[in-house]
């Protein structure tokens, strides 16, 4: 058992044959592990996992494959590879059916876990991601939604990309250094003090395809643990809110928790009231279970 201290440490942890980081807040409480999205890196939850560990949760962010400070091999980008890199580093940091957290793509990780291992979760939270197939609106077949989902090729003063920052306006995170921390971690910069994005194209690809493949609503069923949705307003609010209606009537123990204020960065835009909801819910699971 760990006893937070508010400040994280920075650990190394065992993949599937590759090397990840991963970000420990410590805490003696039920266990948390925090996934950001693509092309995102572990410090998108520093605003969420310092109030989490405050709370007395044990709160541990991972680097995914290929982001942050994690190792960035050419492949294994799909599900089943991403998955055993989960299970490898959560066994290394002993977390015990953890609450699992997903942003993004990350809650597409976190559904594809917990539906692949019954009982390896106490409980699944999907944050903006993981309840609308890919495949139903990026585009009319796979390569439509690969060049919608393409990363932009950019290359700036590292400067300018930290000024970035200043997106994030609501509730104060904008004025915090962790935002800039967050950004700081998704880039190389080179010797000129250009910065361009660390995951690599092809990577990004790879985790796009195995997106378009993903049917969420395959997995739902097969999920043994409560889950929490919690999706954000934006410009495909009418698809969303039809997914996520579909997911209830199909999850054994489901409730939904709109961030009807916030775009798709939730971690970013709304910490403080994304730490209370995901307190609140491992509160309720630690008391079901």
């Amino acid at each position: 058992m760990q006893t937070s201290t508010g400040t994280p440490v920075d650990r190394r942890v065992p993949g599937a044959g590759i090397s990840l980081h991963a970000r420990d807040w410590g805490g003696d409480g039920p266990p948390v592990a925090l996934l950001h999205g693509l092309a995102s890196n572990a410090r998108i939850w520093d605003g969420v996992a310092s109030r989490l560990a405050a709370a007395g949760l044990r709160a541990v962010a991972l680097d995914q494959r290929g982001h942050g400070e994690s190792d960035q091999p050419g492949d294994g980008y799909d599900f089943a590879t991403v998955g055993r890199d989960l299970q490898a580093a959560l066994t290394a940091l002993e977390l015990e059916r953890p609450l699992l957290v997903g942003h993004s793509w990350g809650a597409n990780v976190a559904l594809q876990y917990a539906a692949d291992r019954p009982g390896g979760v106490a409980g699944l939270v999907m944050v903006d991601g993981g309840f609308l197939a890919v495949a139903e609106w990026a585009g009319p077949d796979r390569e439509a939604a690969r060049q919608l989902l393409a990363p932009p090729r950019f290359a700036v003063p590292l400067d300018e990309w930290l000024a970035r920052a200043g997106r994030f306006a609501q509730d104060g995170a904008a004025g915090d250094g962790w935002v800039r921390d967050f950004l700081r971690a998704g880039v190389e910069v080179d010797d000129r003090g250009v910065a361009r994005a660390r995951f690599h194209f092809d990577n990004h690809m790879q985790v796009v395809d195995a997106l378009y493949d993903q049917r969420p609503e395959r997995l739902f069923p097969l999920l043994a643990c409560p889950a929490l949705l919690c999706p954000a307003g934006d410009d495909r609010l009418d698809a969303k809110r039809a997914a996520v209606e579909r997911a209830l009537r199909s999850l054994r123990a489901g409730r939904v928790s709109w961030f009807a204020d916030s775009v798709h960065d939730i971690p970013l835009q709304r910490p403080e009231r994304l730490a209370a909801e995901l307190a609140r819910f491992a509160a309720e699971v630690s008391a079901g279970g």
